[in-house]
């Protein structure tokens, strides 16, 4: 008997020091990288400013995760939430509708168009990849025809958000996010719903023959996740004051750091629980600019190159001492 609880025992706490393990790492690599930029990095500027941006891929990363683990790879997220903020930009400085107009708006945008794109792949049994990239390019072209549209009128291409900002400030955007990481978790883990999504992740077929509705769980995860990402459309236009529409899927290069915060998630998924794994994730991928941005590593090729160098070495980490086959 003391042999079994031994035994079971083992699991967790090999799983408790490795989490352990990762977290002192990073630190480390965080204290190391503060002497490095000259006592930058962990000046209270400048984590204030870490802080508001790794709020924006969090919570869109938290959101795809929920869409993600039930198998369905959309990619028009990116074009969704540049047609909702935008949206919701246009009900505010064009009709006056304030945050009500900012919120609604937005939420309601991208609930339809996640929807519509889930859609395509449940019912139509379109390839959830192939369904995403279409769904992206009627996005865009919505978009951009509308702000062009709209500029012989407001005489600009791009719509401003010049008031009802509030919610982009810290610590209010902070604290916005800690609260969708905090519901997320319940959602994701202590919930029906997030046992379904993890269960047809894990399996459809077995799934559906534990009398789970795979096209309900997969429509209702779509609907949580848009929910989630508008969340963090709203705080990041607030913040930003724009979304600059795009087109010809130029909407992928806006949720980059988001599906890296996905892939070094899914990497830790033995060590820590999903959603953890996306705040983690996205802490690494906020610092990590922000530390090539004070060694003067120039935007774009150079610094997504060290991103994704990121994602391998967190993918190396998490499978120290697994034995299987990795997937």
């Amino acid at each position: 008997m003391e042999k079994t609880k031994s035994a079971n025992a083992d699991p967790k706490k090999q799983r408790l020091i490795k989490q352990i393990l990762i977290i002192v790492i990073i630190v480390v690599i965080f204290v190391v990288c503060h002497f490095i930029t000259g006592g930058r990095l962990l000046a209270p500027n400048n984590l204030k400013t870490i802080l508001t941006q790794v709020t924006y891929p969090m919570m869109v990363g938290l959101g795809m995760m929920f869409i993600f683990t039930t198998g369905i790879t959309d990619l028009s997220v990116g074009a969704q939430i540049i047609l909702a903020a935008n949206l919701g930009a246009v009900l505010v400085e064009d009709f006056g509708l304030g945050y009500p107009g900012l919120i609604i708006g937005t939420i309601v945008t991208l609930i339809v168009t996640e929807l519509a794109s889930a859609s395509l792949s449940v019912f139509v049994k379109i390839p959830s990849w192939v369904a995403g990239l279409g769904a992206a390019l009627v996005y865009e072209a919505i978009a951009t025809m509308y702000v062009t549209k709209r500029s012989v009128t407001a005489g600009a291409a791009i719509v401003y958000l010049k008031h009802c900002q509030a919610l982009g400030n810290f610590p209010t955007i902070f604290i916005i996010a800690v609260i969708v990481v905090v519901v997320s978790y319940f959602l994701f883990s202590r919930t029906k719903l997030g046992f379904n999504i993890r269960a047809i992740g894990g399996s459809a077929d077995v799934a559906e023959a534990m009398g789970i509705n795979r096209k309900k769980t997969i429509m209702l995860a779509a609907l949580t996740g848009a929910i989630i990402m508008a969340i963090g459309a709203i705080t990041q236009i607030s913040y930003t004051g724009r979304f600059t529409t795009t087109t010809g899927m130029g909407s992928l290069n806006g949720i980059f750091k988001c599906l890296a915060v996905i892939l070094i998630a899914q990497s830790f998924s033995r060590v820590y629980n999903e959603v953890i794994g996306c705040v983690i994730g996205a802490f690494i991928v906020a610092a990590l600019f922000n530390i090539l941005t004070l060694l003067g590593v120039p935007s774009g090729t150079g610094q997504d190159v060290c991103l994704g160098a990121v994602v391998l070495v967190c993918g190396i980490l998490s499978s120290i001492g697994y034995k299987g086959v990795m997937k």
